[in-house]
């Protein structure tokens, strides 16, 4: 059981986790995890935990260095804290509301403190307009579903039908969506023509593709 024992103390060098930290790797893990608990109504031991298809050391000792899992008394890798199962959407056809069922790519459970505010679904980005912001080509990011954005909020809106992440700019009588890598211009959308489909609330990097 050494390699339990080692687990545990270093569930005693914890370090606080940023969001830029957590990879797709990191979500399918604890996605296994959590499904894991629902299919059997317990958590996984040591040997179930090392035999999942996703399994690397190196995810199992960040995600207790987070404070995300921990050894149980018995032995058991539990979710600490609250977790929750969100939606990821790929790309979304013209017209048809961002969170339809149809264009969902599956589920990832995780914890709800990595977000800034508590997320309704994870948009795949695509392109790098918004790089300087730390949000990369390919990347997951959460989104909660809402109108209410105010001035300086990364957003996920609709123009001409197409989805967008951009800062938000009020610039007069027009709304500046405002991208993050000088090589891109900014979009001016009339205020009446502007559909915001959520507020950035997170971001899970993408080092694998979703399965």
């Amino acid at each position: 059981m050494k390699s339990v024992g080692s687990s545990i103390e270093q569930q005693h060098q914890q370090r606080t986790v940023q969001l830029s930290d957590v990879s797709l790797s990191h979500a399918q893990f604890m996605h296994w995890i959590a499904e894991f608990n629902q299919a059997t109504g317990s958590w996984p031991d040591l040997d179930q935990v090392q035999a999942a298809p996703l399994f690397e050391q190196a995810l199992l000792d960040d995600l207790q260095c987070w404070s995300l899992v921990a050894w149980d008394a018995e032995e058991h890798l539990v979710a600490v804290e609250q977790w929750i199962s969100l939606p990821v959407v790929g790309s979304v056809a013209a017209g048809v509301p961002i969170e339809a069922i149809e264009n969902h790519q599956g589920q990832l459970s995780l914890p709800l403190n990595l977000f800034r505010e508590r997320p309704t679904y994870l948009l795949r980005v695509r392109g790098d307009s918004m790089k300087d912001a730390g949000i990369l080509d390919g990347d997951l990011i959460a989104v909660r579903k809402t109108e209410n954005v105010g001035e300086g909020k990364i957003i996920v809106a609709r123009v001409d039908n197409e989805v967008t992440v951009k800062r938000l700019k009020l610039d007069g009588g027009q709304v500046a969506l405002m991208p993050e890598n000088a090589n891109y211009e900014p979009i001016m959308v009339a205020p009446e023509e502007l559909v915001v489909e959520g507020l950035f609330v997170g971001v899970i990097r993408e080092r694998n593709r979703l399965h």
